[in-house]
């Protein structure tokens, strides 16, 4: 629970550093901040429950998940470098 408030504190005090003013400064119509405010309450969401999953959870040692995390990362870039030998890109 505790989570879940100070998550929601922390997207609030960015909202309004960006934006400091208030409406007068907030580019997006209606429609565009219900969506945006309704993928914020998901994220927030799915981060409690995530935590609320596994804060019992016995995790592995800091060297078995390093190892994992980088096997995994290897795996990654090789099958990037045999199905996309162009590599990745965002824009034509």
């Amino acid at each position: 629970m505790i989570i879940g408030i100070v998550a929601i504190t922390v997207v609030v005090a960015v909202v309004a550093l960006r934006f400091p003013r208030g409406r007068a400064d907030w580019p997006m119509d209606a429609r565009q901040t219900a969506w945006l405010l309704v993928s914020a309450a998901t994220g927030v969401a799915v981060f409690v429950l995530l935590y609320v999953a596994t804060r019992d959870w016995r995790w592995p040692g800091a060297v078995t998940t390093t190892f994992a995390a980088v096997a995994i990362s290897l795996v990654a870039l090789l099958a990037i470098s045999i199905f996309l030998p162009q590599g990745l890109r965002t824009r034509p």
